[in-house]
């Protein structure tokens, strides 16, 4: 792990570390920014949702926030930023986030006043007292500060657990927001809450919700560039472009994460791993710890139902999915809707009005994969050779690839579907290993794909690997065509037999 940033607890580095590898997030930074730095007291305030799965750079985000707002003497007249911890899991109620957003407030500045107030409610068993209080002391702090007060609370999910306490929660919080105009909350959760998102609830239109995407592949390049700055390893900065093969091969499985670029640079900058198959069992290695505990922590039937998904092709309806796990249909819908709400699955509306669920953390759903079988093992890992392969420069191909696998390449950028289906055929018939479907799944399903007139209900159902490994060669088989026939219309459906 580089010496400065933390992986996990990235409030443990310093702000201007985490200034120095700022990558796509500076826009919503400014937003917000810019939006706090023109609020004034009566005025209308603009309350923020950040959402996005575990290690997106929520903590991050909010660690930028707070940094420039202090820093920034125009926006530290205007506000008081209040920071609750991530790890805060005493917080249930409002009454605990107003008392432990008043006792940090009182610790940061020693306002006697502030600290009569945290004496009488930090032991206070009456909520609305203790609310009514807490309140209070706000609006007094506010009035001789002459500042508002920016409260950033982390995984505000569990403020709305359990449908009794959900609802008088919503409602309080609703009441709050509406009358108390020196306050302004930004929060984040892993997943989508109905409470805020949904037109028919009480918050809705309250909170403006911006979802943190993945980095781009351009993106993950910046920032390995800016860590590698960061650490003065001038060596690895110079060396990046010869790592562009290994880490876009990687970056179909790990997706953008900036947690996993992070541990990335670390195993190939620190580690000086050369392999993209150690380097992906590398991650592993080091995330193990981390999924198991977050599989514990889950009831029984949660987990078993999280990894029967992680095992079967994307995009499966809770029908397919009680099947599978053999449990009774409503059963399985409940727990989907437990799993969707903690933030481990989404659900998507596909065609022909089928809802379906898929686990949006990619690494995580692939390590169930690499762990349960050797068959889905020797899967992954063929993928990851196609993916470094394909990204290699002709010299590292003609190292590194054998004939077979270069047949089958140049078949597709040839456009002709009679020649990638002999290149399949003598392909399979030349090989006798157990692997074999897994190495020709991509040049498979691609021609099916080709043969079906591009059907999309056929990649649909495969995982995302795979369907960016199939939209390789086809991108490589409508260039070829392009190049063979001088057209770009639309290819009708080929004649060439699908070999199975």
């Amino acid at each position: 792990m580089p010496r400065t940033i933390h992986i996990y607890r990235p409030q443990r580095s310093t702000p201007e570390d985490l200034e120095s590898i700022l990558v796509a997030r500076e826009p919503l930074l400014q937003e917000i920014t810019s939006r706090l730095q023109k609020w004034r007291s009566g005025h209308s305030r603009q309350h923020y949702l950040i959402i996005g799965p575990r290690g997106i750079g929520k903590t991050y985000l909010v660690r930028l926030i707070e940094h420039r707002i202090r820093s920034d003497h125009r926006l530290n007249r205007i506000w008081r930023p209040i920071t609750l911890t991530e790890e805060a899991y005493g917080i249930t109620s409002l009454a605990d986030l107003l008392v432990e957003a008043l006792k940090i407030l009182f610790h940061e500045t020693s306002a006697p006043r502030l600290a009569n107030c945290y004496e009488r409610v930090k032991f206070d068993d009456d909520d609305d007292r203790v609310i009514d209080l807490a309140l209070d002391a706000f609006r007094d702090f506010c009035r001789y500060s002459g500042r508002g007060i920016l409260l950033i609370m982390e995984n505000v999910q569990r403020l709305f657990e359990g449908r009794k306490k959900r609802k008088k929660v919503v409602h309080l919080l609703r009441k709050i927001l509406i009358e108390e105009n020196w306050l302004t909350i930004i929060c984040t959760s892993p997943t989508y809450l109905n409470a805020v998102t949904r037109p028919e609830e009480p918050l809705f239109e309250f909170f403006q919700v911006h979802v943190l995407s993945e980095l781009n592949p351009g993106e993950q390049f910046q920032l390995l560039h800016k860590l590698a700055v960061l650490e003065k390893n001038t060596a690895f900065e110079s060396a990046l472009p010869d790592y562009e093969a290994r880490v876009r091969a990687l970056y179909h499985f790990t997706g953008g994460n900036p947690r996993l670029t992070i541990m990335l640079f670390d195993l190939i900058a620190n580690r000086h791993i050369t392999d993209v198959r150690d380097e992906l069992d590398q991650l592993f290695d080091q995330l193990t710890p981390f999924y198991q505990d977050r599989m514990k922590d889950l009831p029984e039937q949660e987990a078993k139902l999280l990894e029967t998904i992680a095992l079967m092709p994307e995009a499966c309806t809770p029908t397919e999915l009680a099947s599978q796990a053999r449990m009774q249909p409503k059963v399985v819908r409940a727990l989907l809707s437990r799993l969707e709400k903690a933030g481990y699955l989404r659900r998507e509306a596909r065609r022909r009005k089928r809802t379906v669920y898929i686990i949006p953390e990619r690494f995580f759903r692939i390590w169930h994969q690499m762990n349960h079988s050797r068959e889905a093992r020797a899967r992954v890992q063929y993928l990851l050779e196609f993916f470094a392969t394909w990204y290699a420069t002709k010299e590292e191909r003609e190292r590194h690839w054998d004939e077979s696998r270069d047949l089958l390449r140049s078949a597709f950028e040839s456009g002709a579907p009679e020649r990638i289906a002999r290149a399949i055929e003598s392909t399979a018939g030349a090989a006798n290993d157990n692997c074999n479907d897994a190495l020709l799944a991509p040049y498979i399903t691609a021609l099916h794909y080709l043969q079906a007139d591009r059907d999309p209900a056929i990649l649909e159902r495969q995982q995302p690997e795979m369907r960016e490994a199939v939209q390789l060669l086809i991108d490589a088989y409508d260039a070829g065509r392009v190049e063979r026939t001088g057209s770009r219309s639309k290819q009708r459906r080929p004649q060439a037999r699908l070999v199975r």
